[in-house]
Parts: structure tokens; sequence; C-alpha cells
């Protein structure tokens, strides 16, 4: 119990409360060991382990497990423990064992009878014993990548006949879960590289632009409505007009164009794509827009380039990398997957509250993947025609998604389809509600139920909370974008430049030296002089480490693989030479990687000062407004 107190405060306090009660009668098998029998619903008795040998049954069932290859294991009852005793013993010393377990009164029994503190006390044992999918977000968040990696499930039997329902449940989280952390991860690494390119090509903005500081608690305690552009925005959007002036209206990109066409002018709109294809929500809009562009540095610069009224750069890491001499250290919000996202993070940040959610489907409700009247339906009416209605190209949008849908609850509890990518953005959104101070409102009146959402029309929110008109700041006039220190940016990026290439050329020596001791491991004395060599070209490297964690950005994929590797060779349990041969092979692939990251990361250094040094040119000369 010490060691359950530091480890899990939460379930401590709930065991300390069944010693009000008494354990479960303990048993001795054949062996010795004990063993426990419980009833089942229907009245029948089940043992959990064996009356005879409950260590070699739990052996045997660990022996199905591939403790040398995953990185996690779910396992489905506790027991007594004795099984994963034994696959905390097999496993990797890396490996998270998460011990699904609804019974308290069993654990605490099991925790009377035998000493679990080595256990619980290495940090790799997680228990979950309640079907709170938004808690167990919170928990597992920070195993993504190791989930991604590898994640088996053990099934101990008896304990699924008596806590059936429970098992059935946390067995669809848990793959829910390993879904989506599947489709961050791959996200991060497919757009890994374009997200650190259009940073680059935006370190213009970044400048010259705004900072997110300004609009801290803006709003404070004011009602702030985010409209998205799923399905049923259709069938409330007209009570919208109400709400202007009445609340803080924030449209993700896609809807900025409909409601502007509505004469709605909504205060704030965010982007964070990065392809040059999301322009297109951009296109013929008014010079004298007064909607404020709320957008990651990651975002196509075609957009900031297009867009007329206010913008505002959110801090970023990789951007202030770029140029740490200047020392912005400008504000910024956390990362979301969606513009839907950025725009609630943005309510919280401004103090709005409550926030109310509109259009925000996250499935496909009435067969639709998009509300009508999107500049969606601009790209797909060159192909309408007799045989191919605008609703029958929504279905086929849907349709190709076949292999990735998903039944999910509605709103109202009844059967939707949903897909794998709206299904992690529903979970990670979940996540931000459990720890919201903010009172959230799900007025979409359509797809998926949102937990931590409370549903209700858009209608009963309006009278509820947005009734008298909103006391504001004067909305701000087109910004003029800052050149005045441009210059300093461009020496940033000349030393970024600079380093990149000393970081390429360090790599090019560190592989030789590691393909040198990887052909004399069995001479100890000759592998160990090499070494003393490759020592000396880290100590170069680290002088580089803020640039080298710039260039990283680009090479996401090198970054997976190592983990990977990593990940495998300590599953492997493999020692001595065997063991450095593995890791020689994965240092070299992942230095191949980083040269590569590197030059990729000098021509982008170079093409970035060449297009600053334009833009100062054009401001000097007129041809633009600074």
């Amino acid at each position: 119990m010490a060691a359950l107190w530091t480890a899990d405060p939460q379930l401590a306090q709930q065991l300390e409360e069944q010693l009000e009660h008494e354990p479960y009668a303990i048993e001795a098998s054949r062996s010795g060991a004990p063993t426990v029998a419980l009833l089942t619903a229907d009245g029948r008795k089940i043992h959990l382990h064996s009356r005879y040998e409950p260590l070699e049954e739990a052996r045997k069932l660990i022996d199905r497990a591939q403790t040398d290859q995953k990185a996690v294991f779910c396992v489905h009852g506790f027991g007594l423990g004795y099984h994963v005793e034994n696959l905390f013993e097999r496993a990797s010393t890396e490996a998270m064992i998460l011990v699904l377990e609804s019974d308290l009164r069993l654990l605490r029994t099991a925790f009377e009878h035998r000493d679990f503190s080595k256990l619980i006390s290495s940090g790799r044992v997680m228990f979950i014993t309640q079907d709170d999918r938004g808690r167990l977000l919170l928990r597992l968040n920070a195993y993504q990548a190791m989930i991604s990696a590898g994640l088996e499930f053990v099934v101990h039997a008896p304990s699924l006949q008596l806590q059936d329902e429970f098992h059935r449940r946390m067995q669809t989280v848990m793959s829910e879960f390993v879904a989506y952390c599947r489709t961050s991860l791959n996200t991060v690494i497919l757009n890994g590289q374009r997200t650190a390119e259009n940073i680059a090509r935006n370190i213009g903005w970044y400048v010259g632009t705004g900072s997110l500081s300004r609009l801290a608690g803006r709003h404070a305690k004011q009602p702030a409505i985010i409209v998205s552009a799923g399905p049923s925005l259709r069938k409330n959007r007209h009570l919208l007009t109400e709400a202007a002036g009445r609340s803080v209206i924030i449209a993700v990109q896609t809807t900025l164009a409909p409601l502007l066409e509505m004469g709605i002018e909504p205060d704030y709109v965010t982007s964070l794509d990065y392809h040059d294809i999301c322009t297109r929500f951009f296109e013929r809009l008014p010079s004298s827009l007064k909607t404020e562009l709320i957008a990651e540095p990651k975002a196509s610069s075609a957009v900031l380039k297009l867009y007329p009224g206010p913008m505002t750069i959110l801090g970023n890491d990789f951007a202030e990398k770029l140029v740490r001499e200047m020392k912005l250290t400008k504000p910024s919000l956390r990362a979301g997957a969606t513009v839907a996202h950025l725009a609630f993070y943005l309510a919280e940040h401004m103090g709005c509250d409550p926030i109310i959610f509109v259009g925000q489907d996250l499935a496909f409700s009435d067969g639709l993947c998009y509300t009508p009247g999107t500049s969606y339906e601009d790209v797909w009416r060159p192909e309408l025609g007799r045989f191919c209605t605008m609703e029958m190209r929504q279905w086929e949008h849907i349709v190709r998604e076949r292999p990735i849908l998903r039944k999910i609850e509605d709103w109202q509890g009844r059967a939707i389809y949903t897909e794998e990518r709206l299904f992690a953005y529903l979970q990670q959104f979940e996540r931000d509600f459990a720890v919201s101070g903010a009172r959230i409102i799900d007025a979409t009146e359509g797809g998926a139920k949102k937990r931590g959402a409370e549903a209700m029309s858009l209608r009963e929110a309006l009278d509820a909370f947005c009734r008298r008109p909103l006391e504001r700041a004067a909305r701000g006039e087109k910004s003029a974008l800052c050149v005045d220190r441009f210059g300093e940016c461009i020496e940033s990026l000349s030393r970024r430049r600079d380093e990149a290439r000393k970081i390429a050329q360090i790599g090019r020596e560190t592989a030789e030296l590691l393909k040198e001791v990887s052909g004399c491991l069995e001479a100890p004395e000759k592998a160990n002089r090499v070494i003393a060599k490759i020592d000396a070209v880290k100590a170069r490297m680290h002088e580089l480490n803020d640039c080298y964690e710039a260039i990283t950005q680009l090479t996401q994929h090198t970054e997976l693989v190592r983990f990977q590797s990593d990940r495998a060779i300590a599953a492997s349990r493999v020692s001595g030479v065997e063991k450095q041969r593995r890791q020689l092979a994965r240092d070299i692939v992942n230095v191949q990687g980083i040269i590569a990251a590197a030059e990729r990361f000098e021509a982008l250094m170079e093409e970035v000062m060449a297009g600053m040094r334009q833009w100062q040119d054009r401001v000097k000369d007129g041809e633009v407004r600074a």
C-alpha cells in the first residue's frame, strides 16, 4: 500500500475504503500457493487459479504472449496476480502492463496475501478499475508511441466469466485507443517534414505579426460559439444571426465564407492545415474583413499571403529554434489535430465560458460528410450531371472510407458511422473536455456523442447564454507586417544553415566510425579506440544541439525507427556482442537519416533567406505593403 500511495493515490484510497469489508476467502492449492473461488452472476463457482499449480498455470498463459516483441501488454483480469508477476519478469524492462480489473475487493484480497510492491514501485504496472474513457485517455496519453509500437492483450479467462460486461467494454475502449495512437503517430510522421518546411517558409509572418498574449482573457466569462462544417450545421445555422454580437463567434476555416454570405462576420477564424488546397477557404474575401485569423505557423504560406484581415501567428518551438537569437518567445496553444481543436483552445485562452459547439458532428450524420454550402461543393460541382448529384458525391466520399469506418453512439444514443480519423479527433476532444475549466455545450444536434459535453439544441443554448450584447474591445484592422527585424531574422537563419552544414559533416564522420566499430566487436581494444573517437565527435555535435533538434523535425520517420529499434532490443533481452551489434546497426541507420535531414535543412534555410531578401526589396520598392 505504501508503494501504491506513491504510484496511484486514487486507487490506494479506494482500497483503504475496502478495509471496512471482509476480503474474499482464500484456499490453499496443492502446491501451497493460494487461490480464490468466486461466484458468477448465475451462481456458478469459479476458481480464478488452478487448485493444483497456480504458478505453472500462469507460466503457460504467459508463454503465449510475445514478450520478446511487444512494448505494452493489456491484461484482462488480475486474480491473485500470478500471471501479471510472470509477465513482469519475462517482458522487457521497459514494457508497460495495463491491468484491467474492476473488482476492488479482489485487489484488496490479492494485496493482503501477496507482495506486489516491486511491480507497483517500478511504475510499469498500471491498474485500470473503471470504464472512465476521459480519465483513461489522460493516463495513457504519455504512452502513445509505445502503444502504437505494439500492444498485446493477455486474457485471464476466469476473470472474463466473472466480469464479462466490464471486459468487453474495456476491450472496445483499448482497441479504439490503439487506433487513435496509430492515427496520431502516422499523422506526425507523414506531415513532419512538410510541417517543418511550412514553418520555415512562414518565418517572416512569425517575426512580423503580433503575439497571442494580447488575447489572453480578452473575452473572460463571455460565451463562445465554435462553428464547424459538419452535416448538422444545415439544421441550425440560421440561428447564428442571433448570436452575432451576443457571443464570440469562432469559425473554422471551412465555414468562414458561408458565414460571411449569411451576413455574419465571425470574430476569429482558425487555420492550421499545411496544404495549399486550403486557400479555397479564403478566396474572394472582402478587403475590409475584420475577422482575425489565428493560425499555426505550419499553415500553408499561400493562406497567409491571401488573407486580407488581421492576423496572429501562434508560438512554435521549431520557429523559436530557427531564430533563437531574436528571443521572441511567442506564446502558443496546445497542439490540436484540427482547426476545431485550435478554435477550442483559443476560446479557453481568451477565457470564454461556456464554449458552445455547432456543426461538430465527427460522424456521418444523415449520410453526409460536410454541410451543404461549403467550398467542398465548389470542388465537386464540375463533376455533377444527370447521373451524379451532390448527394451522390457526398455518399461516395463516405463509402471510399469503408475500410476505416466504425459504428459508434450518436448524441441521442443511436448507432452512427464515423471513421478512424474522425474518431481520433473525438477522443482528443473528450480528453480535452475532461480537464477544461469551462462549461462545454454540444449544440450540434447531430453526430457523435461527446463525453464531457452537455448536449442541447442551439435554440436552448442561445436562450440560456447569449441573451445580452457583449462588451468587447474594438476589432482589429488589417495588420501591417513589420519587416523591421527581417535583417536579424536572416542573420539567425544564416547561422542555422552553417550549423546544419557542420552537423552533416559530423554525421558522415560518425557513420564511418560506427561501421569501423561494427567490424571489430570481437577485438575489444581496437573497438574501444574507435569508440573514443566517436565520443570526441559527439562532443562537437553537443555544441550544435539546438540546431540538431530542429533538424530532427525533418526526419520524424527516422526517430520512430530508432524508437522501435530500442524497444525491440530491450524486449529481446539479448546481451554482450549481439546487443552491441544490434545497437550499432540501429545507430548507423539513425545517423544516415540525420545526414539526409541536415542537407535538406541547409537547402531550406537558403530558400527561406532568399525569399525574405526578395520580400525586403519589394517593400523598399513599394510593390507590397509593409
